[in-house]
């Protein structure tokens, strides 16, 4: 390669033509030398141009052409349909529309573990709140991406785990949770072949993480054995010296003023070696033949196909405004809401509804209401940032259409955004939604007019069935869902939420989904301030370098209320379905230092229904944690049906990491007794049991003096921020 083609493969070009972005949001000329350049388009040899674009959760036009991708659920939808299979179908779509894109660098999927239910980008990540559920998801998405030749970005590595004083702020966190929460889904990622990883805004141990040595090269390479190339978030490397040094290949998002500019100057000066230079290129280019883009997977579209340098703007221009949505990705886009969609509350059998001869009436503005114009990104019913996939409002189907369209037997159908149109009615649908998007955290867990809304209808009757339909980014709070008949929680579910919800409603489809995230009580007290958002190093008060201290270590999610015993509104795993299932036979085996959990699920009603078995391991050494979530798996059984169901584990399941070793520890290796548990959610579980191949007191629990020691060892004092604060 020449000299000026591999600097031009380590950063983004934003210059003007022909060297700018095309309209994505980022862009690699990978040869700048006009024919090799020409050569890559037209088929003719070669390595194609890398074309980066958001995001995970469909093609981000950045408003330029709105409506011409479909919005699909958010990625948190995913997490929430607890499936393979629906990960998967997922992310074919995905890859479909950005194949027609020309885009063949895919950023995402967001894969951070949620420790702050408040944050702002809690509706993108594929992991909910527990690393299992992550790494069984993201492993599909990631394949079924990457087989179309679009290169994966797992993002953002790492401890990326809240947007306010995200570019400013410092993390420490301890060793063991680091292993054992923050990094197995990217493992896992890696694992499945992602062919690169983007590196976050903020410091962790005091350095940025895109020039952190122990991030980007002890962690990622020597430890986890990446193979591909990392890129900085845009505008996340604050110095190329250090940050070639650490181990960043690529810095977006490019242009004049880029640090990545300097690369030639630092070899030159001898601070950089071209072997260094080399390295980083070979990443790259890894990346792009393990996905096959040197074997023609990636298919150009046809309007690049022979054309000079001089005509591929013009065939970019149609290319990128080109309307790749298909009623193909739009049923997609409605089986994921139903596949994820929670029911958190069915009393008295309230759902499906029987819309027979009833007086129905829609409750709440965003019932009809698609945009909100408070909001600084994002819509109604998607989140906001570089995740989100702008349409067209015409596109959008709102719950009142949906419903509307779907609904032809009722003796009448009224909406109103207050509580009038309730009166007198036999059911009354309150559609409620809370906001959140990147760059900034919520401000609260409270769902806008719930609880009002609820009040107001239960005041007017008492007999009128309430059900409430809560449109959220992650975790609210549920205080209003007592005097509610049902409650049925959709994750920012997108422009096909019409269509779907209305068959949930009436039964034409069940809720599939569980919770991936805990919801909690209006009164949960989770974290100190040093704990989040953060605080400043002493002897300052206040300063925009704050610094978190993630001292509760492994207790994030439900791990944290089970050790300290403080119970959630709904727990992490928890749906109903339409149905009602027994589990039963419970077994469980060991063979060879291998394990498994058998049981059978016994469809005891008179709906086809989808169960979710959730195991969970157990062991001493896993203090101060009690329990961790090994195995799920959804299974679709008929009315008066059963199914046999069964877990294999392994020495994975039941090892921990030993800070004092900073190695991996059986705890089947030291005599521990190692239980097992199974059932319907963190909380809900049918049954434990002990390994036969453990040994031990298996009534060993984690207690509060436990919790409180192990935190007491997991604080760290403040490490100084050494470094520049990264400009807002």
């Amino acid at each position: 390669m020449k000299v000026k083609d591999k600097f031009a493969m380590l950063h983004g070009q934003n210059d003007k033509w022909p060297y700018h972005r095309h309209g994505y949001a980022g862009y690699i000329n990978t040869q700048l030398s006009l024919p090799g350049y020409q050569a890559a388009y037209s088929g003719k040899g070669g390595a194609m141009p890398l074309a980066l674009n958001d995001g995970p959760q469909g093609y981000n036009t950045y408003g330029a052409y709105p409506g011409s991708a479909t919005q699909f659920p958010a990625l948190l939808a995913v997490a929430a349909s607890f499936s393979e299979q629906t990960s998967a179908m997922y992310a074919e779509a995905v890859a479909s529309e950005f194949v027609a894109k020309g885009a063949n660098v895919l950023l995402g999927p967001d894969v951070e573990v949620q420790r702050a239910p408040l944050t702002g980008r809690s509706f993108e990540t594929i992991s909910g709140e527990d690393p299992y559920l992550g790494s069984v998801l993201v492993k599909p998405f990631v394949q079924t991406i990457q087989k179309h030749g679009i290169i994966v970005t797992v993002k953002h590595w790492l401890d990326n785990n809240q947007e306010i004083y995200r570019q400013t702020m410092n993390v420490e966190v301890d060793d063991r949770t680091q292993h054992e929460i923050y990094m197995p889904v990217f493992a896992a990622a890696f694992e499945a072949g992602a062919g690169s990883v983007m590196c976050s805004y903020n410091k962790v141990y005091g350095t940025h993480a895109c020039e952190n040595k122990k991030l980007l090269t002890t962690l990622l390479r020597e430890e986890l054995g990446f193979k591909g190339y990392v890129v900085s978030d845009w505008g996340a490397t604050h110095d190329a010296a250090r940050s070639a040094k650490a181990g960043l290949d690529v810095e977006m998002q490019g242009g004049p003023d880029d640090q990545y500019h300097k690369l030639a100057a630092l070899v030159d000066a001898g601070d950089l070696t071209d072997e260094e230079i080399n390295e980083k290129v070979v990443h790259v280019l890894t990346a792009m033949y393990a996905v096959g883009q040197f074997d023609g997977k990636f298919q150009q579209p046809q309007q690049y196909v022979g054309k000079n340098l001089w005509d591929l703007d013009k065939a970019n221009d149609i290319v990128i405004s080109a309307d790749v949505s298909s009623d193909d990705h739009r049923g997609v886009a409605m089986q994921t809401i139903i596949d994820s969609a929670v029911l958190l509350k069915n009393q008295d059998s309230t759902l499906p509804l029987a819309t027979d001869g009833k007086k129905i009436a829609l409750i709440g503005k965003y019932c009809k209401q698609k945009e909100d114009k408070s909001y600084g990104q994002g819509s109604v019913y998607s989140g906001g940032g570089s995740g989100y996939v702008g349409t067209k409002e015409a596109k959008v189907i709102s719950l009142l259409q949906g419903i509307q369209a779907h609904v032809k037997d009722a003796a009448s159908l009224e909406w109103s955004a207050d509580s009038s149109a309730a009166e007198g009615a036999d059911v009354a649908v309150i559609c409620v939604a809370a906001h959140s998007e990147e760059g900034w955290d919520r401000k609260n867990l409270t769902l806008p007019e719930a609880a009002d809304l609820v009040s107001a209808i239960r005041k007017q009757s008492k007999t009128t069935k309430i059900v409430v339909l809560a449109i959220v980014p992650g975790a609210v709070t549920t205080e209003w869902a007592e005097d509610a008949d049902a409650v049925m929680a959709l994750f920012m579910p997108g422009e096909q939420i019409g269509p779907a919800v209305a068959k949930l409603l009436t039964g034409d489809a069940a809720p599939g989904g569980r919770l991936p995230v805990s919801f909690p009580k209006a009164d949960e007290k989770r974290f100190t301030q040093a704990q989040y958002p953060g605080v400043c190093p002493p002897p300052k008060t206040w300063c925009p370098k704050l610094q978190a201290n993630f001292s509760e270590g492994v207790l994030v999610g439900y791990r944290w209320n089970d050790a300290k015993e403080v119970p959630s509104a709904f727990a992490f795993g928890h749906g109903l379905t339409y149905t009602e299932f027994e589990f039963a036979d419970f077994e469980a085996k060991c063979n060879d230092g291998k394990a498994s959990v058998s049981l059978k699920i016994k469809n005891k009603g008179s709906r086809d229904g989808a169960a979710v078995p959730q195991v969970y391991v157990g062991f001493p050494s896993l203090k101060p944690a009690l329990r961790q979530l090994r195995g799920f798996k959804k299974v679709q059984v008929p009315a008066g049906k059963s199914a046999s169901v069964s877990f294999p584990l392994t020495d994975k399941d039941w090892s921990f990491f030993d800070e004092k070793s900073n190695a991996w520890v059986s705890a089947l290796e030291k005599g521990e007794t190692i239980t097992v548990s199974v059932g319907t959610s963190s909380t809900d579980l049918k049954w434990h049991g002990d390994l036969p191949c453990s040994k031990g007191s298996s009534d060993e629990k984690a207690t509060k003096k436990d919790v409180e020691a192990a935190e007491e060892k997991q604080e760290k004092p403040a490490s100084k921020d050494d470094a520049d604060v990264a400009k807002e």
